[in-house]
């Protein structure tokens, strides 16, 4: 029997807790056309949103997944779009349909267990320019709605704003293609759609992963224990979301650990939920430490206190106690966390963005 709790990967519906709304919503929205932009912060579940939405699109819509984490070159990009793009194309000599469809250059065209295609140094912006035109010339060819995914679309903004400018420029006029672009660091992609001075400033809707409602988390994971013969009391499933916050990931991840023991004993217990989040945590304590060690004390103090609780971050109370002499010191260290992803703001409050982390915080330093 599968470990019905999955994590680290984007998964099935069946895997999939709650987001039913956004699910719903993102679907009419691809199909219509509709451009979106996903973004929270990582490991909230944004790409398993949109797989799901794909799934369930099957048939209906043509996807290309574009994983922009990674790209450091413009003629990367152009080879994951087309690469991506060629896939989906029906022919039967795709190296004359490729002839046909750049212009100007002649990509290298590897065929194997996933088709991969290469451009040659030199020709990056003929490369990009003629990759860009693919999902509205392939929405064409299939005569089907083409869904294009850009995960982390924020790392292509490193590249350089020309880059963004020619896929605005190409984009807006791909009236069968609807464009999803995710991304983790809430501040960048918001300069990138939100500000008036960005290209792709307005360029679609916007929607913003938050937390997975306590309730639904709740069902959610009393039924994937009980459905696989695993006991398990109300009173523990509300216990496991108080130690993760109802974080998506760390929920899932603490629940695959939960689930082994459980499925020895035919029952989880208060002991073993204890045990196991003692051992999660454990298991992690290397690279906590390692992250502890890169911070300087003003970060280090800061972290603690968002740990701790602590919510008056500029009083100065809080300056006292923590050893600060101006607030610009605590806003130079909370910028320098989120920028790290260590923390994030949600309801105008920041919090520690890996909740393992917080609890081995508390453990190691104390609350107070």
């Amino acid at each position: 029997m599968e470990n019905p709790f999955v994590y680290g990967e984007p998964v099935a519906k069946e895997n999939f807790a709650d987001r039913k709304k956004e699910l719903e919503e993102l679907k009419v929205e691809m199909l219509s056309g509709q451009n979106v932009i996903i973004y929270s912060p990582r490991r909230f579940g944004k790409s398993s949103l949109v797989y799901a939405a794909l799934l369930e699109l099957k048939g209906q819509v043509v996807p290309l997944w574009v994983d922009c984490y990674g790209v450091l070159t413009k003629r990367e990009l152009a080879e994951k779009i087309a690469s991506q793009a060629l896939q989906h194309w029906k022919t039967k000599n795709l190296f004359e349909m490729v002839k046909k469809l750049f212009r100007g250059i002649t990509p290298r065209i590897r065929v194997g267990e996933k088709l991969e295609v290469e451009f040659s140094i030199g020709e990056e912006e003929k490369a990009l320019e003629e990759s860009l035109k693919l999902p509205q010339r392939l929405a064409e060819h299939t005569q089907k709605k083409v869904v294009v995914v850009f995960d982390e679309f924020q790392e292509i903004a490193e590249l350089g704003e020309d880059i963004l400018k020619k896929m605005r420029s190409e984009f807006q006029w791909h009236e069968k293609v609807s464009y999803v672009f995710i991304g983790s660091k809430r501040g960048m992609m918001e300069k990138i759609f939100r500000s008036a001075q960005s290209p792709f400033y307005n360029f679609g809707r916007h929607m913003v992963l938050k937390k997975i409602p306590r309730e639904e988390f709740k069902v959610f994971i009393s039924e994937k224990f009980h459905s696989t013969g695993v006991g398990i009391d109300p009173e523990i499933v509300e216990g496991i979301l108080n130690l993760t916050g109802c974080h998506p990931y760390y929920t899932q991840k603490f629940c695959h650990e939960l689930w082994f023991v459980g499925k020895l004993k035919g029952r989880i217990t208060p002991e073993d939920m204890e045990e196991t989040f003692k051992r999660v945590i454990a298991e992690s304590e290397d690279s906590y430490i390692e992250i502890w060690d890169s911070l300087p004390i003003s970060q280090k103090k800061v972290l603690l206190a968002i740990a701790r609780g602590e919510k008056e971050l500029y009083s100065s109370e809080f300056l006292i106690k923590y050893g600060f002499k101006t607030t610009s010191q605590v806003q130079y260290s909370i910028r320098a966390l989120r920028e790290k992803e260590l923390i994030y703001r949600a309801g105008g409050e920041y919090e520690i963005a890996d909740p393992f982390l917080r609890h081995w915080l508390l453990w190691r330093f104390g609350h107070e």
